[in-house]
C-alpha cells in the first residue's frame, strides 16, 4: 500500500507527535510505502520518504491555508492508495481529528475567558481559516473521519451535522514497554529526583502539554498556591507555552521555588516514573496522549470533563474528573486526596491496568484495518 501522511510540523516531542511517529514507523516497518508530507520535521523514522511542502510567508492563517492547498496538490499527484491527513487540509481520503473540533474549543474557551475573547475570536482570521477548513472536512471533504474520543465524535455531529457513519472512534494506544512503572528501578527514580533537588518522600505533581493556556496550567498553579502548607510539594511542568506568564504567576503566588519548568522533553517517561500524580486541568483536549502515557507509568491522573481521556477514567475508575477547570478548590481537594500515601500504590496499579487495555499494537491493527476498508471503498 502506498500511503501519504500529511502533517505541517513533524517533531520528536509532544504526545500527538509521538503518536504520529509511531504510526508512520509501524506502517513503514510493515512493508508499506510511506511518504511524509510536511513543511518541517525532526528525527523522521527510517524507511520514510520525506516530501517538503513549501508554505507561503505571512501570518499564521496564510501559512495554514497555503499548506492545506499545496499539500492537497502534491499528494493528489502522487498516485497514492491512501492519503491520511493529521492537519486540516483539502480532500484527504482520511482525516484524524486529533486536534478535536475547533469550534468546540472556541466555545469552551469563551466560557472560561469571558465575552471579550468571543469578540476577538470572531475577528481573528486564524480562527476563521481553521473553521473554514474544518467545515470542509466535516461536511463531506474526506471519506472517513477518525475521532480519538466519543467526545470529539459528538462535537462533530453537533456542530457540523456530519453523518455518524462517516466518523469512527479509535482511542489512541500507548507503548507499554516504553511507558511502564519504575518496578525494579527505584534507584533510577531516586537519582532522577535527587538531580532536581527532590527528596524521596516529597510529593511531586507532573503537568505535560503544549499550550499552557489551553491545558490549564494556571489552574494547577493556583491550586498549588493554596497548598503551601503541604511539606515538600513540587510541580514539574513539561511542554511549551507562554513561559514568562507562567513564571510570573508562580512568583506572584509565592510558589516559584516549588515549580520546575523543564520545557519540551524527548523522554517524558523518566519524569513520569519519578512523579507521584499527573494533573492536567485542561480547558479542552480531544484525548490527551500524555494522560494515557502517565497511567502506563503507574501515575494516577486528575483531569477535566473537557478531556476525552475522561471517558476512560470514568469507565475504569482510575483517576478523577473535574467538571470545570476553574474549580481550583475542587482541584486542591482531589490532589490532596490522591496524594494519600496509603492509597498511592493501589491507585498506581489501577492506572497501569487501565493503560494496558490500550496497547499500541492493538491501536495499529485498528488503523490498518481502517486503511484497508477505506481503500476498498474509494477504489473505482
Amino acid at each position: 500500500m502506498r500511503i501519504a501522511f500529511i502533517r505541517q510540523r513533524y517533531r520528536a516531542t509532544g504526545g500527538a507527535e509521538r503518536y504520529l511517529a509511531s504510526l508512520v514507523a509501524a506502517m513503514a516497518s510493515a512493508g508499506h510505502t510511506v511518504h511524509l508530507f510536511a513543511n518541517s520535521w525532526t528525527d523522521p523514522p527510517p524507511g520514510v520518504a520525506l516530501r517538503r511542502v513549501p508554505v507561503p510567508a505571512g501570518p499564521a492563517f496564510v501559512r495554514i491555508l497555503g499548506f492545506a492547498w499545496i499539500a492537497h496538490r502534491m499528494t493528489r499527484r502522487g498516485n497514492f492508495d491512501l492519503i491520511h491527513s493529521f492537519d486540516r487540509t483539502i480532500r484527504p481520503d482520511l482525516y484524524r481529528a486529533g486536534d478535536g473540533c475547533h469550534q468546540a474549543w472556541l466555545d469552551r474557551r469563551r466560557a472560561v475567558e469571558g465575552g471579550l475573547t468571543r469578540s476577538f475570536d470572531r475577528l481573528n482570521p486564524l480562527h476563521r481559516s481553521l473553521l473554514i477548513l474544518e467545515r470542509h472536512l466535516f461536511q463531506g471533504g474526506c471519506h472517513r473521519i477518525i475521532a480519538n474520543s466519543r467526545m470529539v465524535q459528538e462535537e462533530i455531529l453537533r456542530y457540523y451535522g456530519a453523518p455518524r457513519s462517516a466518523i469512527q472512534v479509535i482511542y489512541t494506544g500507548v507503548d507499554l514497554d516504553r511507558f511502564r512503572p519504575a518496578c525494579g528501578v527505584e534507584g533510577e527514580r531516586a537519582r532522577f529526583r535527587r538531580s532536581l533537588g527532590v527528596e524521596p518522600d516529597d510529593p511531586v505533581l507532573l503537568f505535560a502539554g503544549s499550550g499552557f493556556e489551553r491545558k490549564g496550567l494556571r489552574f494547577l498553579l493556583q491550586a498549588i498556591g493554596r497548598m503551601q502548607g503541604m511539606r515538600g510539594l513540587r510541580v514539574w511542568v513539561l511542554g511549551t507555552g507562554n513561559l514568562h506568564r507562567a513564571r510570573t504567576l508562580a512568583h506572584r503566588l509565592g510558589i516559584a521555588d516549588r515549580v520546575h519548568f523543564a520545557g519540551p522533553v524527548a523522554e517524558p517517561e523518566a519524569w513520569m516514573t519519578a512523579a507521584d500524580l499527573f494533573v492536567l486541568p485542561t480547558i479542552y483536549d480531544p484525548f490527551s496522549n500524555a494522560c494515557l502515557e502517565a497511567m502506563a507509568c503507574g501515575l494516577p491522573v486528575i483531569t477535566t470533563a473537557g478531556n476525552g481521556v475522561a471517558e476512560v477514567l470514568e469507565k475504569w475508575c482510575t483517576g478523577s474528573v473535574i467538571g470545570d477547570p476553574r474549580d481550583v478548590r475542587g482541584l486542591v481537594d482531589h490532589i490532596t486526596e490522591f496524594l494519600n500515601p496509603a492509597r498511592r500504590k493501589e491507585r498506581g496499579a489501577a492506572a497501569r491496568a487501565c493503560a494496558e487495555a490500550f496497547p499500541a499494537e492493538g491501536h495499529l491493527k485498528q488503523m490498518l484495518a481502517t486503511y484497508e476498508d477505506v481503500v476498498k471503498e474509494i477504489q473505482p
